[in-house]
């Protein structure tokens, strides 16, 4: 049966099937001054208003990379509710044309998730300890908060666009918008704190799921390595060993775990 596949990769990957007669390769260019205009304020929309001057700023900082002009119009708009001052300054925080683009996105993240409250800053940790995908039903047993205040935090998330949200809540599956958001949460926590989250999760591994413990004991390995639990982790390790000689790899399911 014929299929069309379109996949996308950065250009250091070089894969070995482009030169055949029935691929196609394209190249997507960074976005040019009217599309960066366009994305800039179909992102305002109603919800502010900023000057002609600010958004020629983003537009020339950002230098056409998709994800940091989405990131710091959100950023700046955001600083915006609490008066023109404080939208100047988070603008001011990015060097104009910087090409340490990964730099100036990780500051940009970070300032939004410490905006949107502690709450809300540690539910993004714990979800970054766990994967990029991430489960409601793992996050209250790793995360040790309130219903109420778990719904709460992961609505700010999800409200702010940093996470997306497939189903309800406790069949709720949750996914960082880009690795980068998860790897900017991840970054915030002291190296105490992160062995105590992926002791935290590996033990909910070992109490909740028992068929990841059985099909999938690497991810329980990974955890306690990174938890600093040797002995732990050898035991999983190898069993994950023994279940790879045995059968093809298995994908890893939605929203239980991926690794910090």
């Amino acid at each position: 049966m014929p299929m069309l596949l379109i996949a996308t990769f950065r250009p250091e990957f070089q894969p070995s099937w482009t030169d055949r007669p029935h691929v196609t390769e394209l190249l997507l260019r960074r976005l040019g001054r009217p599309e960066s205009d366009e994305l800039v304020q179909e992102l305002l929309g109603s919800a502010a208003a900023l000057s002609s001057e600010v958004i020629d700023e983003i537009v020339e900082r950002t230098d056409g990379v998709p994800l940091f002009l989405e990131e710091l119009t959100k950023a700046v708009l955001e600083a915006a509710i609490s008066g023109v001052d404080e939208s100047r300054r988070a603008l001011s925080a990015f060097p104009a044309r910087s090409l340490a683009v990964p730099g100036t996105l990780h500051a940009s993240l970070m300032a939004r998730l410490d905006r949107l409250g502690l709450a809300s800053k540690k539910i993004a940790q714990v979800g970054a300890v766990i994967g990029r995908e991430f489960s409601y039903e793992m996050l209250a047993a790793v995360a040790e908060q309130t219903e109420a205040d778990l719904h709460d935090a992961l609505r700010r998330l999800v409200h702010a666009g940093l996470v997306f949200q497939h189903g309800v809540p406790p069949q709720a599956t949750f996914q960082f918008k880009h690795t980068l958001v998860g790897d900017a949460a991840y970054s915030t926590l002291l190296r105490g704190q992160r062995q105590a989250l992926h002791r935290q999760v590996g033990a909910a591994l070992e109490i909740g799921f028992p068929e990841i413990v059985e099909t999938q004991p690497e991810i329980l390995a990974h955890h306690f390595t990174e938890g600093g639990l040797a002995d732990s982790a050898v035991g999983y390790w190898l069993r994950a060993g023994k279940n790879a000689t045995t059968r093809p790899p298995i994908l890893k399911p939605l929203g239980i775990c991926g690794g910090g």
